[in-house]
C-alpha cells in the first residue's frame, strides 16, 4: 500500500510571503525609488496591494505609456506579475490601456486627474467591502420568520440598523464615485459658508 508522508513543514506553499521589496534597474533614480516607495506606504490605508502601488507609482513617473517589458525592467518584476499588475490597475480604474494600431504590445498609462483615481478607489472599495455586506440584508429576508420569532436574541434590531447605515453609506459612495471635482468644492464649501 502507497503511503504518502506528510509533514506541515515540508508544505511551504501557505507560508509562502509577498515580498515588497523590487530590484530596480539602474535607470531608476534614488527619488524614483523613494517616490514608489512612499506611494506604496500610502496607498496600503487605501487597501490597494503593494505590488499593484508600484506599478502605479512607475506609471506616474512616466510621461510615456509603458509596456509590461518596461516595468519588468525597471522594477524587476517577473512578466507574469507585472503583466497581471497592470491588468488589474486597469480593474481599479487607476490606469489605462493603450493599444497603438498595427501592433501587438499594450502599454498602459496611469490615471492623472487625481479626482478620477480617488473615485475609482472608492468605487473598488465599494465593491469588494460594502457590496458583500449588502447582502446580509437579502439574508435577513430569507431568515425574517425565525428572527423575529425572537430566537436570535434581538438579532434582528440591529441587523435592520446595520442595513441602514449601511445603505446610507452606499448612496454616499455611488453619489461620491459619480459626481465631479467641482460639485464637491460647491457641497463642502456651502457648509463652510456663514451668513
Amino acid at each position: 500500500m502507497f503511503r504518502m508522508r506528510f509533514t506541515p513543514k515540508d508544505f511551504v506553499l501557505s507560508q509562502k510571503t509577498e515580498s515588497t521589496k523590487y530590484v530596480y534597474s539602474s535607470e531608476v533614480t534614488s527619488a524614483q525609488q523613494s517616490f514608489i516607495e512612499h506611494w506604496q506606504e500610502i496607498g496600503k490605508h487605501w487597501g490597494v496591494p503593494k505590488a499593484l502601488l508600484a506599478v502605479h507609482a512607475w506609471l506616474i513617473l512616466r510621461s510615456e505609456p509603458q509596456s509590461t517589458d518596461d516595468v519588468m525592467l525597471h522594477l524587476g518584476m517577473s512578466r507574469g506579475n507585472a503583466h497581471n499588475t497592470l491588468l488589474e490597475l486597469v480593474e481599479w480604474g487607476l490606469a489605462h490601456s493603450i493599444k497603438t494600431l498595427g501592433k501587438r504590445q499594450i502599454r498602459f498609462v496611469a490615471e492623472k486627474e487625481e479626482w478620477a483615481m480617488m473615485t475609482a478607489i472608492i468605487r473598488m472599495r465599494k465593491k469588494r467591502e460594502l457590496d458583500p455586506f449588502l447582502t446580509l440584508e437579502d439574508w435577513r429576508q430569507v431568515h425574517a420568520s425565525e428572527l423575529e420569532s425572537g430566537a436570535c436574541d434581538g438579532l434582528d434590531q440591529r441587523l435592520q440598523s446595520w442595513m441602514v447605515t449601511a445603505q446610507k453609506l452606499d448612496r454616499l459612495t455611488h453619489l461620491a464615485s459619480r459626481e465631479d471635482e467641482s460639485w464637491w468644492r460647491r457641497w463642502l464649501f456651502s457648509a463652510l459658508r456663514t451668513n
